[in-house]
């Protein structure tokens, strides 16, 4: 990769600490899914693929989850908490402004958990319609929350503006995010990016009246 990229090799920071190995086999099951959602996707995971990669076999994985469907749900259900946590935690620091706090915190938790964000902002298609949208309500106000914070910024923008903005950045994040080595400088020039996205300028039109 060439000198300067946001996925520049660097020396690893305390920033992110490594994931721990869960200790617990439905936990292993679960993170061993999401890896393997994240590299082929979910249609073309099997059970007995997730199975395979904890050493157990594929009914064995029906001891721990009625279906794959179940396992998806509960990568969904883990990134959201996970994601919400880390947002809630830059509401006890008031060191930068809450726009970039967001920012940073999502940043972090992107870079060090990107299999899990990717599969929750990619694969949540593959849920039933029924199953998916406590799933999709918990992204909207979750961006919708952002999409405020970034409005009491930038009063010159509409809500949904605003909103455009944010999911293009989140987005931007994610994918990055799923290449990037972990390391602060990358934190840092991720932010940047991030927060450049959100500052865009947004061409106001207007509709002439006929």
């Amino acid at each position: 990769m060439s000198e300067g990229t946001v996925a520049e090799a660097e020396t690893p920071s305390p920033v992110d600490e490594p994931n721990r190995r869960p200790s617990n086999r439905r936990a292993l099951i679960l993170e061993a899914a999401i890896q393997l959602f994240h590299e082929r996707g979910y249609p073309a995971t099997s059970v007995d693929d997730i199975g395979s990669a904890v050493d157990v076999s594929g009914p064995a994985i029906y001891r721990h989850f009625s279906s794959k469907e179940e396992i998806l749900i509960e990568a969904m259900i883990l990134a959201a908490d996970e994601v919400h946590q880390a947002i809630q935690a830059t509401q006890v620091s008031e060191d930068e402004p809450l726009l970039e706090r967001y920012v940073s915190a999502y940043v972090r938790t992107a870079l060090r958990r990107s299999a899990l964000i990717a599969v929750w902002t990619s694969e949540a298609r593959h849920l039933s319609a029924q199953r998916r949208s406590p799933m999709s309500r918990r992204l909207r106000a979750w961006t919708g929350d952002w999409a405020a914070v970034l409005v009491s910024v930038r009063p010159e923008l509409t809500n949904e503006q605003a909103n455009l903005l944010v999911t293009a950045t989140i987005g931007m994040i994610t994918s990055v995010a799923a290449n990037a080595r972990v390391d602060r400088r990358t934190q840092n020039r991720l932010t940047t990016i991030a927060m450049a996205t959100l500052h865009a300028p947004i061409e106001q039109t207007h509709q002439q009246e006929k």
